[in-house]
């Protein structure tokens, strides 16, 4: 059992976080992955950018963000975990989490739903987590896996009060002009927020690929999600031919959607994996899960206090691996 630093419960060790207050119980190292291990340039650019402005994170934080997780709240509520929740799921959540090194663990939801969808919202202090059972009927396990990762991926990166703004826009819905006696959300605004959550997108696809460490995986579950929001009923593989070319049009009306297209999402998850920022934290992954154990102040044989970087219990003596 480890005692959690900030509410004290004891949560066994095994579960990577605390079971009352959902933050990470191992204490931090230097093995811990970090955004700049594998975020996409130009979305933190963005993130740093919105930041500076002070106005859009307020007005979305004070007027937007309350209401609509409120109400995504109600409606789940009503909705969720109608059908029987699976154990297998928050066992998946939280290995993501603690390949992903995210500080608390999202809260999870299920609810009925055809098309297969997941998505995040909340605040870096009270994440959610939304997967439907179209997920669970239409993905493999592994394909699940890295669509699980994708959405901690935008919880490590605190990418849910920007996707708020993204999605009020996304959605044509603006703020009116009198809050501040301006049109805030003029065109290239919108376009330019857009544009930082199709980035947002590609960070989080990279915390896909680093948790599955499978190429195959994350064009799976792409292509999956992808056949479904386009309703077109064509193979995987005609799929791909036809998105391989992306014209003028195609190219034109990304500029208004939230998500890149099919072929340049790929593209870049692809180019990502023949980085040596991709190998380098691989192997960050690998050796802090290689070495989970030993890193907790205490020895799993006797319960001695030690340092984290101990190898071995300086009481007992024993490995700690």
């Amino acid at each position: 059992m480890l005692r959690c630093q900030d509410c004290g419960t004891e949560s066994p060790e095994e579960l990577g976080f605390c079971l009352n207050c959902r933050k990470r119980l191992y204490p931090t190292s230097r093995y811990d992955l970090t955004l700049d291990d594998y975020a996409y340039g130009p979305d933190r650019d963005a993130i740093e950018m919105i930041k500076a402005t002070g106005v859009l994170p307020y007005l979305v934080k004070n007027l937007a963000l309350g209401k609509l997780e409120e109400n995504l709240l109600s409606k789940l509520s009503r909705e969720a975990r109608i059908i029987e929740y699976p154990d297998a799921l928050d066992l998946l959540v939280r290995r993501c989490a603690i390949s992903l090194c995210v500080d608390v663990l999202p809260e999870v939801f299920m609810i009925e739903g055809e098309h297969p969808n997941a998505f995040t919202f909340g605040s870096e202090q009270h994440p959610f987590v939304v997967v439907n059972s179209g997920a669970l009927k239409y993905l493999a396990p592994r394909e699940l896996t890295a669509v699980l990762a994708h959405e901690l991926g935008h919880v490590k990166s605190g990418h849910m009060l920007y996707h708020t703004v993204a999605e009020i826009l996304g959605s044509g819905i603006g703020f009116s002009a009198s809050l501040l006696g301006i049109n805030i959300f003029s065109v290239p605004v919108r376009l330019a927020l857009l544009s930082w959550h199709r980035e947002s997108e590609v960070t989080a696809d990279r915390g896909s690929l680093l948790v599955v460490n499978d190429i195959t995986v994350v064009k799976s579950f792409m292509t999956k999600l992808a056949l479904w929001s386009s309703r077109r009923m064509v193979s995987p593989n005609q799929f791909d031919i036809e998105n391989d070319k992306v014209g003028i049009f195609e190219s034109v009306s990304e500029l208004f959607h939230t998500h890149p297209l099919h072929s340049n999402r790929f593209k870049l998850v692809r180019d990502f994996l023949e980085s040596e920022q991709f190998r380098e934290a691989r192997l960050k992954i690998e050796t802090r899960l290689d070495l989970l154990r030993a890193l907790i102040p205490v020895c799993r044989f006797c319960g001695a206090r030690k340092l984290v970087e101990d190898m071995f219990c300086p009481s007992c003596g024993k490995c700690q691996t």
